[in-house]
């Protein structure tokens, strides 16, 4: 006689109503691409019985992400000076990066091309004092193409990029010339991610 057995269901952790409120007002998230955030968020702190309040920098050096060669920018552009983040200011972030849907408002897209020209332009700003260096170049072009150009090749790129943007002749890119230099793409729809909708169980 054959044994009926019973999968038990996976229980997801629930995004606070006020956390859920904040980010349905301030970004164009869906509550379950939050929802899918807030269980992305719970696995990179480790997971756990409880859901964590805060999130360490450190969680994000290990498995695959420490593979990507920008990931040190990455995170210093969205922890900036903190250790830890909550989750409001995690799905805030990704947020910004979210591709816009028929639905999003032109308020809301231009407030997210605002923050998305600030974020890239924090990534390049390595030391954060307002301005892009030839210095600050190198670095970030390293990162992305040592394993394929050598020294000489990443010179020239850098110095490229400093002729194109450095409008104001000043050896440095200040955000108004990076604004300028990036005015030629439509930011709303440049550098974006796709999040992905929640489909588990008791999704709330």
């Amino acid at each position: 006689m054959g044994c009926l057995c019973l999968r038990k269901a996976t229980s997801y952790p629930s995004v606070p109503p006020d956390v859920m409120h904040t980010l349905k007002k301030k970004t164009a998230l869906s509550r379950s691409q939050i929802k899918y955030l807030y269980i992305r968020f719970n696995q990179f702190s480790g997971g756990g019985k409880d859901p964590p309040s805060q999130l360490h920098k450190y969680n994000f050096y290990s498995g695959l992400l420490q593979l990507n060669p920008l990931l040190p920018t990455i995170l210093n552009s969205m922890f900036g000076d903190k250790v830890t983040i909550s989750f409001l200011d995690f799905a805030l972030f990704l947020s910004t990066f979210q591709a816009h849907s028929l639905k999003t408002s032109t308020e809301l897209k231009n407030a997210n091309k605002d923050k998305k020209l600030q974020l890239l332009f924090n990534m390049y700003d390595h030391n954060k004092d307002g301005r892009i260096t030839k210095y600050d170049l190198v670095i970030v072009v390293h990162k992305l193409f040592s394993n394929l150009l050598d020294h000489v090749q990443i010179m020239r790129i850098v110095e490229t990029m400093m002729k194109e943007m450095d409008h104001s002749d000043s050896n440095q890119i200040l955000f108004d010339d990076f604004c300028k230099a990036l005015d030629v793409f439509d930011m709303t729809e440049k550098v974006v991610t796709w999040i992905p909708e929640f489909h588990g169980r008791n999704q709330r």
